[in-house]
């Protein structure tokens, strides 16, 4: 269940972080973030992998699934839950939130099909132009929000896989602002 004190402390934590945001299409992308949670781990590392191949630069933070016992120790991804870089609150640590404020990326993009505060709170404090995700309730995470498909079966279907198709799509449909030449 997400808690009153977990919102409160994203609507904070979104308030601080004073990112410029724009809309940038695949191609203006460089930097990644992926937000996911392991139980999506070969889907989302097959993304990241076609990420990598168009050039992008790409970070991962994963969040581990109750009784997920695999070793992630070769992966690139940071890895969260209740044992790793997280408070007891599920906050993640004062030394991860450190490390990733000195970075900047172009695009945060949140593979979680339903509310982790942990990654949330990543996402509210990521140095960031763009942030996209499936929208999961009413806190203004995204610049721009997928929405799940209307309550049917296919609602309750829903993957990781299709999540990425539909973000891909939108990315490559943003067309750039161009700007006058001088």
């Amino acid at each position: 269940m997400f808690n009153f004190v977990k919102k409160k402390k994203l609507k904070s934590q979104l308030k601080k972080n004073d990112r410029q945001h724009a809309f940038l299409s695949m191609v203006a992308i460089n930097s990644v973030l992926v937000l996911f949670e392991t139980s999506d781990y070969e889907v989302v590392d097959s993304f990241v992998e076609k990420l990598q191949e168009a050039g992008k630069s790409v970070d991962g933070y994963a969040f581990r699934v109750k009784d997920d016992i695999f070793d992630y120790s070769e992966t690139n991804y940071i890895m969260l839950g209740p044992k790793e870089n997280t408070e007891k609150s599920g906050m993640p640590s004062e030394e991860l939130l450190k490390q990733l404020k000195t970075k900047h990326y172009d695009v945060v993009i949140d593979l979680t099909l339903k509310e982790n505060f942990s990654l949330e709170f990543i996402l509210a404090t990521a140095n960031t132009t763009m942030t996209v995700g499936l929208k999961k309730n009413k806190l203004p995470l995204y610049d721009l929000s997928i929405s799940k498909p209307s309550q049917t079966k296919a609602s309750k279907n829903f993957r990781a896989g299709e999540l990425i198709k539909s973000i891909t799509y939108y990315l490559k449909t943003i067309k750039e602002k161009e700007t006058p030449t001088q």
